[in-house]
């Protein structure tokens, strides 16, 4: 046989070989390690004319109230777990956010808007590896302490419900679930899969207009209600799905490899005739 067909032949071998072991499909990072790190930040309160809004150490509650009566709060816990995070799997439970709702004089100075920020750390755990960079998603957060004079709004279930809402719902990319919404954080691709979280949180409801009305949103705004005299928790949890980066096919490769082959020999061709 030719020796520039011999060779020829072989390259239309050895190309989608090649071109096959560069594409072969990494390993799928089945199960995470995770660490959920949550801060208030940038807060205000509203005027008045005794006390205003605090904070504690760690940055995780805010408090106000009047001198030494009642104090409402908000407060968010953090979670941290070695593995147990399925790659499209079930979600597993994130931060608690709690707020202690009392009746406060009208004279007191409350909360009236902050950012809430989580910082979510991934760790590799089946197969392992290291910690991923953090990623973080910051809600622009709105508050109402409303009057306990009777005229309540539309759901409210207290004599009368406190309001929250969530500002910058548009750019977090909510999707509606059962039992809240769902917020997805921004993709990242390992090796042959690109994984994306997608953080719950329960109890987040679209308000009716006088909610949105009363918390200083616009129409459509979503939020939760919060009964008065009561401690109102919300759970959050959290999962993680991943699927396949596109690669060519193997007839695709195959092709490919027979066309460059093809190439080459025209080439050889036209030079032995010249």
């Amino acid at each position: 046989m030719n020796s520039v067909l011999k060779r020829t032949l072989l390259s239309s071998l050895i190309v989608p070989f090649a071109l096959g072991a560069q594409s072969a499909s990494a390993a799928l990072i089945t199960d995470w390690g995770y660490d959920v790190q949550s801060t208030f930040s940038n807060w205000t309160s509203t005027p008045g004319e005794e006390g205003g809004v605090t904070a504690n150490e760690g940055n995780n509650q805010l408090s106000w109230g009047v001198g030494d009566g009642p104090q409402s709060s908000i407060a968010i816990t953090d979670v941290s777990a070695d593995s147990g995070l399925m790659t499209n799997g079930s979600y597993v439970q994130g931060g608690t956010f709690t707020h202690t709702n009392n009746a406060l004089p009208a004279r007191g100075a409350a909360l009236e808007d902050f950012d809430l920020t989580s910082i979510l750390t991934l760790t590799p755990a089946n197969p392992a590896g290291d910690s991923l960079a953090s990623e973080s998603r910051t809600f622009n957060s709105f508050f109402s302490e409303t009057l306990n004079n009777g005229n309540c709004v539309a759901g409210a279930v207290s004599n009368c419900d406190d309001i929250f809402t969530v500002g910058n719902i548009d750019e977090l990319g909510a999707e509606r679930t059962t039992d809240g919404f769902e917020f997805a954080s921004p993709s990242f691709t390992i090796d042959d899969y690109t994984y994306t979280v997608y953080t719950e949180l329960a109890g987040l409801v679209p308000l009716g207009a006088d909610a949105c009305t009363d918390a200083g949103a616009a129409a459509g705004c979503i939020g939760l209600l919060t009964a008065e005299e009561n401690v109102n928790n919300f759970e959050t949890r959290f999962r993680i799905a991943a699927t396949p980066v596109s690669v060519p096919e193997p007839g695709t490769l195959a092709l490919l490899g027979m066309g460059l082959a093809g190439l080459g020999l025209s080439r050889k061709r036209k030079a032995a005739k010249a």
